[in-house]
């Protein structure tokens, strides 16, 4: 339940981001039965009930309904259903596309430094409004005003205006002018045209527009409601607003299969069938969409196998009690593009978590993680293969960074840690000069409520350091996750826990939020320099396949040696459903779980 919050440096050049995707696996369906631990039986048979009503149960709520704002992946799901963008993933694949708003794919200027899209198709806003080019230029240039805290719109900054933001939540003031965004995106005729500043490779920038923060909004509903006027005039006021004082927060008015009907925060949201959906209300696959959230698996698994829900979040550890019941499908070794990791926060902003805020046995100082003996020691702490054959089921792979398997330029033999004790007492002993190995330490460290995995993790850190010394304790506290995600934003957290989901799939979208400054985890950390940012910009740029491929493991072997977090393992993926569920496919970058509702069908048959 995370995505990218990250942002980009100077660019001139792009690279070609995208220049050496990889193939993924095929992936596998199953129902085979594996060896019994648990009392189901293979002849469970669940029921088909609520027709029509596509029912998903998961740990924790969205952050907000606002394209421009919303940056993990339950956000973006809920978004995905309501609003459209101009093209989309062609099923499976991340690297071929179908026009959706737009009647095209985009055509690439010679030079590289224009696109147009043509907006030639009948779409229709759920209220009857016809979707026009002043909307999808207004769209983007909203994301651009708005340019939230730590949220997506660097996806639009970086190509367009080769800035990492509007500058307001970096560096305390405005870097752009109105002018600047107003050029970067124009209306000529039929076509909206984006503007590059550099040279841009086309792939990256479809992949950009196809997820949720490039969907379209109605332009004319937004100012109706208190939205941007979309003039010059006004656009300051508009710029980091508070996440509730965005307009599109709690309300929507999109194009897509389904409308907002209800969101109950930390209970439920409801979507309806569109009627005037654009493209029939007869191809919306369901009346309605239920997205509740229930964090205790029992209760999760009661409703999956009774009917009452059509897809839940499973833990790792209760796979197993799915796995004999031949009623559901089972889909395994799906290659995610995702890990999780530990971030440690260099410049701890809030007392809540860290005791008395001194290195007196009572608590943590605000720089504590400063020490780099303190996060070696802490890097090899914590034992990996417990965590992967235990709490993953060895569905896993232990990596030492941010570069995954499935991306260019990713090498199984990058430096990782390893659990020894010895040596995590060794640079424990000699962090802060001896006054942390003499006093001790007392410290809160979060996960995001229901992620039975995660909690694990920081249950094995915490007994880990309690037993190289009985005065280090950490208490291990869940928390819901939109709480979680603006506290971690908010530099309040000491240490935390979260996991990364390709925007796209590139190298640079995993390095860029965890090692530049100004990057989804590093910058909440206050991690990063200006180095370490120049050679991030660089290996984003070079156009060399050799070159920057050893620019990326240059960049791993310092996320090694100089550790902003402790990177676990990256997952493979599950998915259960039962058999009256239909047309699941597994895409790694699209947002949410439970996979392409509007693809997918539900009946007995």
């Amino acid at each position: 339940m995370s995505r990218r919050f990250s942002k980009w440096a100077l660019l001139v050049v792009v690279g070609l981001l995208c220049l050496a995707l990889v193939a993924f696996p095929a992936c596998t369906s199953t129902g085979e039965q594996q060896e019994e631990e648990e009392e189901e039986e293979p002849g469970v048979t669940i029921p088909y009930k609520n027709d029509g009503i596509f029912v998903e149960e998961t740990i924790g709520d969205i952050d907000s309904l606002d394209p421009a704002w919303a940056y993990d992946t339950a956000s973006g799901e809920i978004i995905s259903y309501i609003y459209q963008t101009l093209i989309y993933y062609d099923s499976s694949a991340t690297d071929h596309f179908v026009p959706v708003i737009a009647s095209d794919l985009g055509t690439m200027s010679e030079d590289g430094m224009q696109m147009r899209f043509t907006i030639g198709t009948d779409a229709t806003f759920s209220n009857g409004d016809p979707v026009t080019p002043e909307d999808v230029e207004y769209s983007f240039e909203r994301a651009m005003v708005y340019d939230p805290f730590y949220g997506p719109v660097w996806m639009f900054y970086t190509p367009l205006l080769a800035l990492d933001s509007s500058g307001g939540w970096t560096v305390g003031e405005l870097q752009v002018t109105f002018a600047e965004i107003d050029n970067a995106v124009e209306v000529d005729g039929d076509q909206v045209v984006f503007n590059f500043i550099a040279p841009f490779p086309e792939l990256v920038w479809r992949q950009i527009l196809a997820n949720s923060w490039g969907s379209i909004v109605n332009k004319q509903w937004c100012i109706d409601h208190g939205d941007w006027d979309g003039t010059e005039a006004t656009w300051e006021s508009y710029n980091n607003p508070d996440e509730e004082d965005m307009t599109l927060y709690n309300q929507a008015m999109g194009s897509g299969p389904w409308k907002l009907d209800n969101w109950d925060p930390g209970i439920q949201i409801t979507l309806s069938k569109n009627e005037n959906y654009w493209k029939g209300p007869e191809t919306v696959p369901f009346d309605n969409i239920v997205y509740k959230v229930v964090t205790e698996w029992t209760s999760r698994k009661l409703d999956l196998l009774n009917g009452e829900a059509d897809y839940v979040d499973v833990p790792r550890e209760n796979i197993g009690e799915l796995l004999p019941i031949d009623d559901l499908v089972a889909w395994e070794k799906l290659p995610e593009l995702h890990i999780d990791a530990f971030n440690f926060n260099f410049d701890i902003q809030a007392d809540t978590y860290i005791g008395s805020g001194a290195l007196d046995g009572e608590g943590i100082p605000t720089d504590f993680f400063t020490d780099l003996d303190v996060r070696k020691g802490f890097s090899y702490a914590f034992d990996y293969d417990t965590f992967i054959e235990d709490v993953m089921l060895g569905e896993a792979t232990h990596i030492g960074s941010p570069i995954v398997d499935g991306l260019s330029y990713y090498d199984p033999d990058y430096a990782k840690y390893t659990r020894d004790l010895d040596k995590a007492a060794e640079h424990l002993e000699a962090a802060w000069g001896g006054l942390l190995w003499e006093n001790g330490m007392k410290f809160t460290l979060c996960y995001n409520v229901g992620n039975v995995a995660r909690k694990a993790c920081c249950d094995i850190m915490a007994e880990a350091l309690a037993s190289i010394n009985e005065k280090f304790q950490v208490t291990v506290l869940a928390m819901a996750w939109p709480t979680f995600l603006n506290a971690s934003k908010a530099h309040s957290l000491p240490m935390w826990l979260v996991g990364w989901q390709a925007d796209y799939p590139d190298p640079d979208n995993f390095i860029s939020p965890y090692m530049q400054s100004a990057g989804a985890f590093a910058g909440p950390q206050g991690y990063g320099n200006a180095e370490l940012d120049a050679l991030i910009v660089e290996a984003r740029t070079e156009l060399d396949d050799t070159t920057r491929g050893e620019l990326y493991a240059e960049l791993a072997q310092i996320y090694h040696d100089d550790p902003p977090g402790v990177i676990l393992a990256q997952p493979e993926g599950r998915r259960f459903f039962p058999k009256y569920i239909h047309g699941f496919y597994f895409n790694p970058v699209i947002p949410g779980s439970c996979g392409p509702l509007w693809d997918m069908s539900k009946s007995e048959s």
